[in-house]
């Protein structure tokens, strides 16, 4: 763990103490401290992002990570992580596109956090390596005895066949200088793979290289009893 996430947390670190000390040796200069104030926080943002990551898998294998059970709407799931994406989307000036079709009811049995957690988790990636212009989508249908299957496509970098298989691995990062500039810890799709099956479903991604990446959520769609909630 400490030889993967050092280099990483040290970067922000060392941006931020740098920014602070060039911000108060020009405290005069509004210009000069308003770049610096951004640069730390852009820093800040990132150092919390790989830190989060780290506690949310380190939840993942304890105890602490018993998973609420109780009826979710996924329309209305799909709504918060439109209201989240979007802006980031237009932003980098990505068409964002959702498209739901073929589902006989919308409530799943889990945890609304954890399943946001993945939605978003997944479509940040898709914005962080797709460049401008580009395309992300979003996708609910209905799947195989009482499933729905979530899709999430990007016509981004994409990702080189011989590290497809490794992806899902813990801190594993795609060694290419576009994946390393945008940094991380290599533990999002892990955190996303141990949330999906806490909840008895299946993920899987394929990708090429150069033309885009395409991630496959199922995930079981019994009704929950109405009006109770408990833990697994």
């Amino acid at each position: 763990f400490l030889a993967k996430m050092s280099h990483d947390i040290r970067t922000p670190i060392n941006a931020i103490m740098g920014m602070t000390q060039i911000a108060r040796d020009n405290a005069g200069d509004w210009g000069k401290t308003d770049e610096c104030l951004a640069t730390i926080q852009t820093s800040s943002q990132h150092l919390l992002s790989l830190i989060n990551d780290v506690l949310d898998m380190s939840k993942i294998e304890s105890s602490d990570a018993a998973l609420s059970r109780a009826e979710v709407n996924l329309a209305d799931q799909i709504g918060q992580v439109d209201g989240i994406i979007r802006p980031q989307a237009e932003t980098h000036r990505q068409a964002f596109t959702i498209r739901v079709h073929e589902i006989s009811h919308e409530r799943l049995i889990g945890d609304a956090v954890r399943l946001r957690q993945i939605f978003i988790n997944l479509l940040s990636n898709a914005v962080k390596y797709t460049p401008s212009g580009g395309h992300i989508r979003l996708a609910a249908c209905r799947g195989e005895n009482s499933t729905v299957r979530i899709t999430v496509q990007d016509d981004g970098i994409g990702i080189p066949a011989e590290d497809v298989p490794r992806l899902f691995e813990r801190f594993y990062r795609v060694d290419k200088a576009r994946s390393r500039a945008a940094g991380g810890t290599g533990l999002g799709l892990a955190i996303a793979k141990e949330i999906v099956e806490q909840h008895g479903g299946h993920i899987e991604l394929e990708s090429e290289y150069g033309k885009g990446t395409t991630v496959h959520i199922t995930l079981p769609t019994d009704l929950a009893p109405s009006g109770k909630e408990d833990k697994v």
